[in-house]
C-alpha cells in the first residue's frame, strides 16, 4: 500500500491521476467507472469547480446536474450525512428511494453499487468527492478501509491536478493574463495574507509582492485586494484553503 501511495505522489496532472486510478488503485479496488471532483457547497447542492471521470457515460453525468447548475446526486448527500467512507448498494435503496431519478439512471447504466468518500475543508464550504462505480468486489469493511487510506492523498493530488488544468486551460482572459507567480500570490491574497506574510512564505521581498499584487489588481480590473479575492474565487482562478479569509490586508 505504501508503494501505491508513492506512485500516486508522482501524479501531478489529470491524466496521470486517472491513469493511477485505473491501473494502480484498480488492483486493490476493482471498479468499472470513476468520478471525482472539487466543488463549492451551498444550500441546494454543490457547484463543481472541476470534475474528472473515467468510463462515465456522458448522459449519466448530465443527469447529475440540476437546472441551477448545481450537482446533488443522492450519493453525495448520503456521504455528507454519513461523514465517513460510504458504500452504496443501489438495489438495497430501491424501497427507500423509489422513483429517485439518480437511482433510476444508476440502474440503467449498471451502477448498482458504489464506494464514495471525500475530504471537506474545515469551513465545510469546499469539498472533494471520489466515487467508484461498478465495483467488482464485495461492499464490505475492507473496501471502506481502502477508501479511508487512499482518499486523503488523492485529495492532495486532485488539488495539484486542478491547479495544473487551470494553469493550462483556465478561464480567459484573466487566467492567461496572470503569470504563475501572480497566481501563487493571488492564492495567498485569498487567504487574507498580508504582503509581508506572503513575502515570508514565498521567500521574496515585500516590495516584489506588492508590485505583483498591484499587477494582479490591474489585470483583474479591480481596485482592492478583497475585490481581487472575491473575483478570483468566483471565476475559479484559485481554490482557497480558507474561503472565509477573502478580505485582504496591506
Amino acid at each position: 500500500m505504501i508503494g501505491l501511495i508513492e506512485r500516486l505522489q508522482g501524479a501531478r496532472d489529470a491524466a496521470s491521476l486517472l491513469a493511477w486510478v485505473q491501473n494502480d488503485l484498480a488492483s486493490i479496488l476493482p471498479h468499472g467507472a470513476f468520478l471525482c471532483g472539487i466543488a463549492r457547497r451551498n444550500d441546494s447542492g454543490v457547484t463543481p469547480v472541476k470534475l474528472l471521470s473515467a468510463n462515465m457515460p456522458a448522459d449519466f453525468l448530465r443527469t447529475l446536474k440540476q437546472t441551477d447548475g448545481n450537482v446533488f446526486p443522492d450519493a453525495i448527500q448520503r456521504w455528507r450525512d454519513h461523514g465517513d467512507a460510504l458504500l452504496v448498494d443501489a438495489r438495497q435503496l430501491e424501497a427507500e428511494c423509489a422513483g429517485s431519478p439518480w437511482l433510476l439512471h444508476c440502474k440503467q447504466h449498471g451502477f448498482t453499487n458504489a464506494a464514495v468518500h471525500g475530504v471537506e475543508d474545515y469551513s465545510r464550504r469546499y469539498t472533494s468527492y471520489f466515487g467508484f462505480h461498478r465495483l467488482a468486489g464485495p461492499l464490505d469493511e475492507s473496501c471502506r478501509r481502502v477508501l479511508r487510506f487512499v482518499v486523503p492523498p488523492m485529495h492532495v493530488t486532485l488539488q495539484h491536478a486542478v491547479h495544473g488544468l487551470r494553469a493550462a486551460t483556465g478561464p480567459a482572459p484573466h487566467r492567461s493574463a496572470l503569470t504563475a507567480r501572480e497566481l501563487e500570490v493571488l492564492s495567498w491574497v485569498c487567504e487574507g495574507k498580508t504582503s509581508a506574510e506572503i513575502a515570508a512564505i514565498l521567500g521574496a521581498a515585500r516590495s516584489t509582492v506588492r508590485n505583483q499584487t498591484q499587477s494582479i489588481l490591474v489585470k483583474l480590473r479591480v481596485n482592492t485586494r478583497a475585490q481581487a479575492a472575491a473575483k478570483a474565487i468566483r471565476k475559479g482562478l484559485v481554490t482557497p484553503r480558507n474561503p472565509d479569509s477573502v478580505f485582504g490586508r496591506a
